[in-house]
């Protein structure tokens, strides 16, 4: 039996992901870190991917330390992050996708660096890779702890602070932080990190950033995220939008009196119309659906006479309250977007004096 004592659980949920499934799970059997539980959520693919976990679990040392959850049938993640959370026994909890993989010392690092800043979550830093084992880009943190009320939210909303990033991995948490606070994920969202990181973000007092690289994402053809980037937006995926958005809306009313509101109002508003342009321009969704989701998705989060109360960038929303409202506002989204887009090309650019 493991001892509680600083137990971290591990969460992995498995859905369809025969050809990498293997590398993963020994990833993160095979820490240096000792005292952790195993949650694997099974989220009844129809490839052998679990038949290759069993196998594994049966062969390894740390096999005896594994859970499967069996879900009745594929919810997606957000389901499986929400089980891992109820049934986790650890003081910290840790999310990895099933065809990712993790350094041997991330558990440690990052369990030695939430313990010494004593913060609600600590981060890691990634590297991405292409499938072929190319590295595509590392995003290194600063060393950094954030510490203070909404100070964390600052750092997100306001700032703009890009190791603070809205994927669930990478992270460790501390299990009493995330129950306290009620932090969980729609269950039926294939993306389940908006939701869940918006509360997380929102809530936190405090968090560390760590240099080191903890974790390896592949970027996978096949995945979510690649449906998500590209033209396949299935209804699906733009119901959650819709979702999303309200939840963002509702959520945000608890903020109001924060001197953070104006900059989550922001976030808002970007989100609704990234979300907008990529249901137009899905090739999965027919012209009266995409109708239909679009006025569902692109709501204004504040009412006109509200903008006159707000202290800053009361031009800006007077503006986007006006996009918002017209009926060609989809190809004003389109230009925002290429806009900001070729923005960031140029501050990203070696050749751009800043």
């Amino acid at each position: 039996m493991l001892d509680n004592t600083h137990l971290i659980t591990l969460s992995m949920p498995v859905y369809n992901v025969e050809k990498y499934v293997e590398k993963s799970l020994l990833s993160a059997l095979n820490q240096t870190y000792k005292n952790i539980e195993y949650i694997i959520v099974d989220d009844k693919g129809d490839d052998k991917s679990m038949d290759i976990v069993r196998q594994i679990i049966m062969k390894h040392q740390r096999g005896k330390e594994v859970k499967i959850i069996e879900h009745e049938n594929n919810t997606g993640l957000g389901a499986g992050r929400n089980s891992a959370i109820e049934h986790a026994k650890g003081d910290y909890i840790f999310f990895m996708d099933s065809d990712d993989e993790i350094s041997p010392d991330c558990i440690k690092k990052l369990y030695d660096n939430i313990q010494k800043q004593n913060a609600d979550f600590a981060v890691g830093s990634c590297r991405r890779l292409s499938r072929t084992g190319q590295i595509i880009k590392d995003e290194i943190n600063t060393d950094l702890k954030i510490c203070g009320y909404m100070e964390v939210a600052r750092q997100f909303f306001e700032q703009r602070n890009k190791s603070l990033t809205v994927f669930t991995w990478n992270k460790l948490y501390r299990m009493s932080f995330l129950r306290d606070n009620r932090i969980l994920c729609n269950p039926a969202h294939l993306n389940e990190d908006n939701i869940f990181s918006f509360q997380v973000f929102l809530n936190a007092f405090s968090c560390s950033l760590i240099h080191d690289i903890t974790y390896f994402y592949y970027e996978t053809p096949d995945s979510i995220m690649y449906k998500i980037q590209n033209k396949n937006i299935s209804p699906r995926f733009a119901t959650q939008y819709t979702e999303i958005g309200a939840f963002y809306r509702e959520y945000m009313q608890n903020y109001r009196y924060t001197d953070i509101y104006e900059s989550i109002i922001e976030y808002v508003i970007n989100n609704e119309y990234f979300h907008a342009v990529k249901v137009s321009n899905s090739l999965k969704i027919c012209k009266s659906e995409k109708r239909k989701f679009i006025k569902s998705i692109a709501v204004f989060p504040l009412n006109f006479g509200e903008i006159g109360k707000l202290k800053k960038k009361k031009l800006f929303f007077y503006l986007m309250w006006l996009i918002f409202k017209a009926p060609f506002k989809i190809p004003l989204f389109k230009l925002i977007l290429r806009t900001a887009g070729i923005k960031k090309q140029l501050i990203n650019s070696k050749y751009c004096k800043i």
